[in-house]
């Protein structure tokens, strides 16, 4: 499906007018006055070069300016909240992390800016939120990471940010404010226009953000600030950059701990305090403490009561995070000739957290860590014939470079939630202690002794647990692809891509040396896609795609940790996948169908000092998606996706199933009188994905009248899910049906948006599919939003 770009009237002319001089990174589309621009039209760079998103041998969806402001004109705060738009990105982080990548087919999708690795993040919830204000437009595609970009995690799709570009023909301004339900207040302003005579232009983006949360104690503070600056100097050379500094202040939606059916069915919650914990061989200890991984937690468990469903587990004094971030990109584009460019495209990223104890006290801390990437590439057209037949290359080759320095610190001996008593005021002083060096000598490990961080001793930390590390890291790669043009009915992508690392890593500052781990490798990672398209009608696209990737494991943001193995570093995914497009109708129905294998690795959540098996899965599904333009007033979209995912573990090194945090849910614990939170080991065995979606669905239609008025409805909906690897607790199908309604003239508009409006209530589970979070599904849930409603008033200028 391909939502259409259609652009708002700060965007318009810039484009226009900026055609000619991007076509390489920031595509251009082009909006008739004659007659709406068709999907399968429309142009997209997910292999680098432009292709239409007809001829592409992947399934894209292009999300428009228009399309972000339609779903939230307030600011989208994840990649979840466009689940609505695509039919394999699945709502897979909301219940205690905001997702900074999409989570396409069960799996995290990497995200990149104009064609740039964004390499600051990990698995799809740890890492710098997005700021989408600062976006003109979105490419979602499935399918792995094409040779030119470079794949870098077990991901099934990827996200090309395309970045708002200055205005050259005069100067345009918009200014908003959104208030809502639940003390939501944002706002925006985002101008720009010419100068230096013409040749240069600028655009700048603010964006603010003072709200609070359906969510007891929740809360978002944010500031946004996104420049970019463009010059021509000559017709054959261009440069486009643009700089973003983003400074967050929030709380996180923990939800409700203990889920079982009845607190899911009927907001029932299973009460009862915590009277001690368990130490080494079962040891009761009255009172407060914290257990050792295999014992857990005893409960006096109470009746089942009524619970407010915006309660939080985060609801305490003190809790909450504060991120920074910067990015800065630059962009040279060099016309040699009408058949070949050089385009040279560099980027730094920075980015800074602390995460304040929360009540599981799963702590992170991230003094500094930045990278630098740096791509050159050629780009040639050559066309020839061979005895009649044409034949046309588009050849993209080139050097990339990456330099990234980590510095990061995480909590994780002390991740428990069922302990609290939520029918209670949660309260700071039932924090769990720390575990000091001879408590874990007690428990025969000791790399759950809890470290204070240097110069922020009320935060500790752990080693050797695929979390913590200071890392650094070079890679080279050089790539080559060629599209290849047989005539009018046959085509070939190839790719091919080597990445070299170098890698130093070790524990971070404040580790005593007997804790202490180094690793030194240099790895060599080969990366191949080759893809068939036969179009036996000119309306009609058929093709096949492979690809073979090894990529590497990583910790929280995207570096590497001392106790990774060389296995970590070639960790092998393949994809086949096959599909068909149709341009009907004059370009006015675009229809897509497609079916796929993949096969990966489980990035696995353990205990510290543990021993990190590397799991293989798969995921099979199939999706049919379709967009029908009526005409320029109405536009309906749908789309439908179908997984399974399974994990394999009788494959595992190991010789273990799963680490969970809790395999049966509070009713089961209340009624046997069982420990929460013992951390259980399964049994080898195939299990099938938990807290995972099989279908998923979408529909939208729109109306825009052409005087002023217009809406839009959406609804999004999805399967039930099991929470964990027993299949008894789960969660129903989830859905919501949206709507947006607007008026506006040319120099002013007001927006409504009424979300959930049948007011249904869904839950999300902590983690879902491929996450390392599902292990402690069966610690919390999240309730969806009700129906709330939102406002916008805009202004242009």
């Amino acid at each position: 499906m391909s939502q259409s770009s259609k652009v708002n009237p700060t965007s318009d002319s810039q484009r226009a007018s900026s055609a000619s001089a991007e076509p390489i990174v920031l595509p251009v589309v082009e909006v008739s006055e004659q007659a709406p621009l068709g999907a399968a039209s429309s142009t997209t760079t997910a292999y680098g070069p432009e292709l239409s998103v007809f001829d592409t041998p992947r399934e894209i969806t292009q999300i428009s300016r228009e399309a972000l402001d339609t779903l939230s004109p307030g600011n989208i705060m994840g990649y979840d909240e466009l689940a609505p738009l695509v039919p394999s990105l699945t709502t897979m982080a909301p219940a205690g992390d905001y997702s900074v990548e999409p989570f396409i087919r069960g799996l995290p999708a990497t995200v990149f800016r104009n064609g740039m690795l964004v390499g600051l993040e990990s698995y799809g919830t740890s890492g710098p939120l997005p700021n989408f204000y600062a976006y003109e437009n979105i490419d979602i595609v499935q399918g792995p990471v094409p040779a030119v970009f470079g794949a870098r995690e077990m991901a099934a799709g990827y996200a090309n940010q395309i970045t708002k570009q200055p205005n050259f023909d005069k100067f345009r301004g918009a200014a908003q404010y959104s208030i809502g339900m639940y003390d939501q207040n944002r706002w925006n302003v985002d101008i720009g226009g010419p100068f230096a005579g013409g040749k240069a232009a600028y655009r700048f983006d603010y964006a603010g953000q003072y709200s609070g949360s359906y969510y007891e104690g929740a809360y978002m503070h944010s500031q946004d600030f996104y420049l970019a600056l463009s010059a021509r100097p000559s017709e054959n050379y261009w440069i486009d950059s643009n700089f973003e500094f983003d400074t967050m202040g929030f709380n996180l939606p923990l939800g409700i701990n203990r889920p079982d059916q009845a607190l899911i069915d009927s907001g029932l919650y299973q009460s009862g305090n915590m009277i001690g914990w368990l130490g080494p061989n079962g040891t009761f200890h009255p009172g407060i403490g914290t257990s050792v991984p295999g014992e857990g937690y005893v409960i006096q468990w109470g009746p089942q009561v009524p619970i407010s469903l915006r309660n939080n587990l985060a609801n305490l004094a003190g809790s909450g995070n504060r991120t920074n971030y910067g990015v800065a990109q630059l962009i040279q584009t060099l016309k040699l000739s009408d058949e070949l460019r050089v385009v040279n495209n560099t980027m730094f990223e920075y980015f800074n957290l602390v995460q304040n104890p929360l009540a599981n006290s799963n702590w992170s801390y991230s003094p500094g860590d930045w990278l630098i990437e740096h791509r050159i590439e050629a780009q040639a057209q050559l066309n020839q014939s061979i005895k009649g037949l044409s034949l046309s290359h588009s050849l993209d080759g080139g050097i990339f470079l990456w330099f990234q320095d980590n510095t990061d610190y995480t909590e994780t001996s002390r991740i428990a939630d069922n302990f609290w008593n939520m029918a209670a005021p949660l309260s700071r002083s039932n924090l769990l202690p720390p575990i000091t060096l001879a408590e874990a000598l007690r428990a025969q490990d000791i790399y759950l002794t809890d470290i204070p961080i240097p110069g922020i001793p009320y935060i500790t930390y752990n080693t050797n647990n695929f979390a913590t590390a200071r890392s650094e890291f070079f890679q080279l790669s050089p790539f080559i692809q060629d599209i290849i043009a047989l005539g009018d009915k046959w085509s070939l992508i190839l790719g091919a891509r080597l990445q070299w690392y170098s890698i130093a890593n070790s524990e971070p500052p404040g580790t005593p040396s007997f804790l202490m781990l180094q690793s030194y490798y240099s790895i060599l990672e080969p990366q191949f896609n080759a893809s068939l398209s036969y179009k036996p009608f000119p309306w009609m696209n058929a093709y096949f795609s492979y690809a073979y990737t090894q990529v590497a494991a990583m910790d929280v943001l995207g570096a590497f940790c001392p106790e990774f193995s060389s296995q970590y570093y070639h960790l092998e995914n393949i994809e086949y996948e096959s599909g068909v497009k149709f341009n009907l109708f004059h370009d006015k129905l675009f229809l897509s169908t497609e079916g796929f294998y993949y096969s990966t690795f489980f990035p696995v959540t353990v205990l510290p000092g543990g021993f990190t098996p590397i799991t293989p899965a798969q995921v099979i599904g199939a999706e049919i998606a379709t967009q029908y333009q009526l005409d320029r007033s109405w536009n309906f979209s749908a789309g439908f996706d179908y997984l399974t995912g399974e994990e394999f573990w009788t494959q595992s090194v190991a010789q273990t199933g799963p680490i969970v945090i809790q395999n049966y849910s509070a009713a089961v614990a209340a009624r046997y009188n069982l420990p929460v939170d013992p951390y259980t080991t399964l049994p080898p065995a195939v299990y099938p994905f938990i807290g995972f979606p099989h279908e998923h669905g979408t529909a939208m239609i729109s109306y825009n009248s052409g005087q002023g008025f217009g809406g839009s409805f959406w609804l999004w909906i999805q399967s039930n899910m099991f929470l964990s690897y027993n299949y008894a607790t789960q969660i129903p199908i989830d859905y919501t049906l949206n709507a947006s309604l607007y008026y506006g003239t040319k120099w002013w508009k007001i927006q409504l948006q009424l979300y959930n409006l049948t007011d249904n209530h869904y839950w999300f589970p902590t983690g879902t599919g491929f996450q390392g979070d599902r292990v402690y599904n069966y610690d919390k849930v999240l309730i969806g939003l009700p129906f709330w409603v939102m406002g916008t008033v805009s202004v242009f200028f």
